[in-house]
Protein backbone atom coordinates (compact mmCIF):
# COMPACT_ATOMS: atom_id res chain seq x y z
CA UNK A 1 0.00 0.00 0.00
CA UNK A 2 1.79 3.56 -1.08
CA UNK A 3 2.17 6.15 1.46
CA UNK A 4 0.73 9.16 0.44
CA UNK A 5 1.63 12.80 2.25
CA UNK A 6 -0.34 15.49 3.02
CA UNK A 7 0.75 18.77 1.94
CA UNK A 8 2.55 21.04 4.52
CA UNK A 9 0.35 23.85 4.43
CA UNK A 10 -2.47 21.49 5.38
CA UNK A 11 -0.64 19.89 8.39
CA UNK A 12 -1.15 22.92 11.19
CA UNK A 13 -5.20 22.18 10.79
CA UNK A 14 -4.62 18.86 10.61
CA UNK A 15 -2.94 19.15 14.24
CA UNK A 16 -5.23 21.14 16.02
CA UNK A 17 -8.33 19.01 14.52
CA UNK A 18 -6.70 15.90 15.78
CA UNK A 19 -6.06 17.52 19.25
CA UNK A 20 -9.29 18.80 19.45
CA UNK A 21 -10.93 15.49 18.44
CA UNK A 22 -8.93 14.39 21.50
CA UNK A 23 -10.26 16.57 23.77
CA UNK A 24 -13.75 16.10 22.80
CA UNK A 25 -12.88 12.20 23.58
CA UNK A 26 -11.38 12.71 26.45
CA UNK A 27 -14.13 14.99 28.12
CA UNK A 28 -16.52 11.94 26.97
CA UNK A 29 -15.02 9.06 28.76
CA UNK A 30 -14.05 10.73 31.87
CA UNK A 31 -17.63 12.23 31.89
CA UNK A 32 -18.37 8.32 31.67
CA UNK A 33 -16.01 7.03 33.92
CA UNK A 34 -17.32 9.35 36.88
CA UNK A 35 -21.19 8.68 36.29
CA UNK A 36 -20.00 5.05 36.33
CA UNK A 37 -17.32 5.68 39.43
CA UNK A 38 -20.48 7.50 40.90
CA UNK A 39 -22.67 4.44 40.42
CA UNK A 40 -20.64 1.91 41.89
CA UNK A 41 -19.73 4.00 45.02
CA UNK A 42 -23.78 4.41 45.51
CA UNK A 43 -23.31 7.87 45.28
CA UNK A 44 -25.84 8.61 42.53
CA UNK A 45 -24.56 8.26 39.02
CA UNK A 46 -25.10 6.09 36.44
CA UNK A 47 -23.74 3.68 33.78
CA UNK A 48 -24.25 5.13 29.91
CA UNK A 49 -22.28 5.51 27.10
CA UNK A 50 -21.82 8.20 24.69
CA UNK A 51 -25.36 8.76 23.52
CA UNK A 52 -26.34 8.92 27.33
CA UNK A 53 -23.53 11.33 27.77
CA UNK A 54 -24.53 13.88 25.14
CA UNK A 55 -27.78 14.25 26.54
CA UNK A 56 -26.13 15.10 30.33
CA UNK A 57 -24.02 17.06 28.12
CA UNK A 58 -27.11 18.67 26.72
CA UNK A 59 -28.98 19.48 30.32
CA UNK A 60 -26.22 21.52 31.16
CA UNK A 61 -25.88 25.30 31.05
CA UNK A 62 -25.25 26.27 27.73
CA UNK A 63 -25.45 22.68 26.84
CA UNK A 64 -26.56 22.84 23.79
CA UNK A 65 -23.16 25.25 22.76
CA UNK A 66 -20.79 22.52 24.44
CA UNK A 67 -22.50 19.80 22.90
CA UNK A 68 -21.64 21.31 19.41
CA UNK A 69 -18.27 21.95 20.42
CA UNK A 70 -18.17 17.79 21.22
CA UNK A 71 -19.51 17.22 17.87
CA UNK A 72 -16.72 19.22 15.76
CA UNK A 73 -13.72 17.87 18.02
CA UNK A 74 -15.14 14.49 17.61
CA UNK A 75 -15.41 15.23 13.75
CA UNK A 76 -11.95 16.33 13.67
CA UNK A 77 -10.88 12.62 15.60
CA UNK A 78 -12.70 10.96 12.79
CA UNK A 79 -11.33 13.16 9.85
CA UNK A 80 -7.43 12.70 11.67
CA UNK A 81 -8.32 8.86 11.52
CA UNK A 82 -8.94 9.15 8.32
CA UNK A 83 -6.17 10.25 7.42
CA UNK A 84 -3.89 8.14 9.45
CA UNK A 85 -5.85 5.19 7.34
CA UNK A 86 -4.39 6.83 4.39
CA UNK A 87 -0.93 7.70 5.36
CA UNK A 88 -0.12 5.58 8.19
CA UNK A 89 1.87 8.29 9.85
CA UNK A 90 3.05 6.25 13.00
CA UNK A 91 4.42 3.17 10.45
CA UNK A 92 5.60 5.01 7.99
CA UNK A 93 7.82 2.67 5.69
CA UNK A 94 6.25 -0.84 7.01
CA UNK A 95 4.37 -2.38 4.73
CA UNK A 96 3.30 -5.74 6.30
CA UNK A 97 0.09 -7.45 7.26
CA UNK A 98 0.13 -5.89 10.75
CA UNK A 99 0.46 -2.51 9.65
CA UNK A 100 -2.54 -3.15 7.11
CA UNK A 101 -4.38 -4.29 9.96
CA UNK A 102 -3.49 -0.96 11.19
CA UNK A 103 -4.60 1.54 8.83
CA UNK A 104 -8.20 -0.84 8.72
CA UNK A 105 -8.46 -0.37 12.51
CA UNK A 106 -7.70 3.55 11.77
CA UNK A 107 -10.71 3.81 8.86
CA UNK A 108 -13.11 1.36 11.42
CA UNK A 109 -11.99 4.57 14.39
CA UNK A 110 -13.00 6.96 11.69
CA UNK A 111 -16.08 5.87 10.82
CA UNK A 112 -16.83 5.11 14.45
CA UNK A 113 -16.40 8.92 15.50
CA UNK A 114 -17.94 10.07 12.63
CA UNK A 115 -21.18 8.79 13.51
CA UNK A 116 -21.09 9.70 16.97
CA UNK A 117 -20.16 13.27 15.85
CA UNK A 118 -23.44 12.90 13.54
CA UNK A 119 -25.59 11.67 16.26
CA UNK A 120 -24.14 14.44 18.69
CA UNK A 121 -25.06 16.98 15.99
CA UNK A 122 -28.43 15.52 15.80
CA UNK A 123 -28.99 15.51 19.43
CA UNK A 124 -27.85 19.16 19.66
CA UNK A 125 -30.76 20.31 16.81
CA UNK A 126 -32.99 18.07 18.52
CA UNK A 127 -33.24 15.27 16.11
CA UNK A 128 -31.72 12.76 18.55
CA UNK A 129 -32.49 10.37 20.99
CA UNK A 130 -31.69 7.21 21.03
CA UNK A 131 -29.84 4.61 23.33
CA UNK A 132 -26.50 3.09 23.00
CA UNK A 133 -27.67 0.03 23.10
CA UNK A 134 -31.20 0.46 20.96
CA UNK A 135 -28.67 1.85 18.29
CA UNK A 136 -26.28 -1.33 18.49
CA UNK A 137 -29.34 -3.34 18.27
CA UNK A 138 -30.61 -1.62 15.30
CA UNK A 139 -27.56 -2.22 13.69
CA UNK A 140 -27.04 -5.52 14.45
CA UNK A 141 -30.70 -6.00 13.29
CA UNK A 142 -29.33 -4.97 9.70
CA UNK A 143 -26.41 -6.49 9.86
CA UNK A 144 -28.25 -10.31 10.45
CA UNK A 145 -31.07 -9.30 7.93
CA UNK A 146 -28.26 -9.11 4.89
CA UNK A 147 -27.14 -12.12 3.23
CA UNK A 148 -24.43 -14.02 5.37
CA UNK A 149 -25.93 -11.89 8.06
CA UNK A 150 -24.85 -14.27 11.31
CA UNK A 151 -21.34 -14.39 9.69
CA UNK A 152 -20.99 -10.78 9.25
CA UNK A 153 -22.34 -10.54 13.04
CA UNK A 154 -19.93 -12.69 14.00
CA UNK A 155 -16.81 -11.36 12.32
CA UNK A 156 -17.39 -7.79 13.76
CA UNK A 157 -17.78 -9.76 17.08
CA UNK A 158 -14.15 -11.30 16.01
CA UNK A 159 -12.69 -7.85 14.80
CA UNK A 160 -14.51 -5.90 17.78
CA UNK A 161 -12.66 -8.61 20.58
CA UNK A 162 -9.18 -8.62 18.64
CA UNK A 163 -9.42 -4.87 19.60
CA UNK A 164 -10.42 -5.15 22.68
CA UNK A 165 -7.22 -7.66 23.17
CA UNK A 166 -5.14 -4.90 21.31
CA UNK A 167 -6.36 -2.17 23.71
CA UNK A 168 -4.94 -4.76 26.80
CA UNK A 169 -1.26 -5.61 25.03
CA UNK A 170 -0.38 -2.27 24.64
CA UNK A 171 -1.52 -0.99 28.03
CA UNK A 172 0.62 -3.16 29.47
CA UNK A 173 3.16 -2.63 26.87
CA UNK A 174 3.74 1.11 27.21
CA UNK A 175 2.98 1.89 23.60
CA UNK A 176 1.66 5.25 24.37
CA UNK A 177 5.68 6.51 26.13
CA UNK A 178 6.25 6.56 22.47
CA UNK A 179 3.78 8.88 20.93
CA UNK A 180 4.60 11.54 23.21
CA UNK A 181 6.57 14.23 24.06
CA UNK A 182 7.05 14.08 27.52
CA UNK A 183 10.78 14.76 27.21
CA UNK A 184 10.22 18.07 29.47
CA UNK A 185 7.65 16.68 31.62
CA UNK A 186 8.40 16.24 35.41
CA UNK A 187 9.05 12.32 35.96
CA UNK A 188 5.64 12.75 38.64
CA UNK A 189 3.81 13.86 35.83
CA UNK A 190 5.11 11.40 33.34
CA UNK A 191 4.22 8.58 35.70
CA UNK A 192 1.05 9.77 36.09
CA UNK A 193 0.49 10.16 32.02
CA UNK A 194 1.94 6.66 31.81
CA UNK A 195 -0.55 5.20 34.30
CA UNK A 196 -3.59 6.95 33.28
CA UNK A 197 -2.67 5.54 29.42
CA UNK A 198 -2.24 1.78 31.31
CA UNK A 199 -5.27 1.75 33.38
CA UNK A 200 -7.67 3.16 30.62
CA UNK A 201 -6.13 0.87 27.86
CA UNK A 202 -7.23 -2.13 29.97
CA UNK A 203 -10.35 -0.82 31.15
CA UNK A 204 -10.90 -0.15 27.58
CA UNK A 205 -10.61 -3.41 26.70
CA UNK A 206 -12.16 -5.05 29.19
CA UNK A 207 -15.25 -3.15 27.95
CA UNK A 208 -14.80 -3.71 24.24
CA UNK A 209 -14.39 -7.50 25.37
CA UNK A 210 -17.56 -7.63 26.89
CA UNK A 211 -19.19 -5.88 23.15
CA UNK A 212 -17.59 -8.24 21.67
CA UNK A 213 -19.37 -11.05 23.49
CA UNK A 214 -22.84 -9.30 23.29
CA UNK A 215 -22.17 -9.35 19.39
CA UNK A 216 -21.41 -13.06 19.70
CA UNK A 217 -24.09 -14.34 21.68
CA UNK A 218 -26.46 -12.13 18.90
CA UNK A 219 -25.05 -14.03 16.07
CA UNK A 220 -25.25 -17.37 17.66
CA UNK A 221 -29.03 -16.99 18.48
CA UNK A 222 -29.83 -14.48 15.74
CA UNK A 223 -31.31 -12.01 17.78
CA UNK A 224 -30.48 -8.31 17.82
CA UNK A 225 -31.64 -7.49 21.19
CA UNK A 226 -28.39 -9.79 22.36
CA UNK A 227 -26.36 -6.55 21.19
CA UNK A 228 -25.49 -3.89 23.22
CA UNK A 229 -22.76 -1.48 23.29
CA UNK A 230 -20.90 0.53 26.37
CA UNK A 231 -24.07 1.26 28.45
CA UNK A 232 -25.30 -2.86 28.66
CA UNK A 233 -20.99 -3.87 29.29
CA UNK A 234 -21.22 -1.65 32.40
CA UNK A 235 -24.83 -2.18 33.45
CA UNK A 236 -23.51 -6.10 33.22
CA UNK A 237 -20.57 -5.23 35.55
CA UNK A 238 -23.31 -3.29 38.12
CA UNK A 239 -24.43 -6.94 38.18
CA UNK A 240 -22.03 -9.18 38.72
CA UNK A 241 -21.27 -10.28 42.37
CA UNK A 242 -19.10 -7.46 43.71
CA UNK A 243 -20.40 -5.04 41.69
CA UNK A 244 -18.63 -1.82 43.62
CA UNK A 245 -15.46 -3.02 43.56
CA UNK A 246 -15.27 -4.52 39.43
CA UNK A 247 -17.50 -1.81 38.28
CA UNK A 248 -15.72 0.81 40.06
CA UNK A 249 -12.47 -0.53 38.80
CA UNK A 250 -13.32 -0.10 35.45
CA UNK A 251 -15.14 3.43 35.89
CA UNK A 252 -11.74 4.22 37.26
CA UNK A 253 -9.60 3.10 34.64
CA UNK A 254 -12.31 4.77 31.83
CA UNK A 255 -12.26 8.23 33.93
CA UNK A 256 -8.35 7.57 33.26
CA UNK A 257 -8.50 6.66 29.70
CA UNK A 258 -10.05 10.20 29.57
CA UNK A 259 -7.25 12.12 31.24
CA UNK A 260 -5.01 9.76 28.58
CA UNK A 261 -6.85 11.67 26.06
CA UNK A 262 -6.48 14.55 27.56
CA UNK A 263 -2.69 14.51 27.88
CA UNK A 264 -2.77 13.19 24.30
CA UNK A 265 -4.29 16.24 22.99
CA UNK A 266 -1.65 18.06 24.40
CA UNK A 267 1.60 15.86 24.17
CA UNK A 268 0.56 13.68 21.39
CA UNK A 269 3.43 13.67 18.15
CA UNK A 270 1.07 14.64 15.32
CA UNK A 271 2.59 13.50 12.08
CA UNK A 272 0.50 14.57 8.95
CA UNK A 273 3.03 14.14 6.65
Amino acid sequence: MATLTVPGTARPWIERLARAGYVAKGAVYLLIGVLALQAAAGAGGRTTGTAGIFKVILRQPLGRWLLWSIAVGLAGYALWRLICAVIDPDGRGRRDWRRIAVRIGYAGTAIIHAGLAWQAVRLALGRGGGSDDGQAESRTAQLLDAPFGQWLVGIVAVGIAGYGVAQVIKGFRRDAETRLHLDRVASDERRIVLRAARAGLISRGVVFGLVATFLARAAVHRDPSEAGGLAQALETLARQPYAPIVLGAVAVGLTAYGAFQLALARYRVIVAG
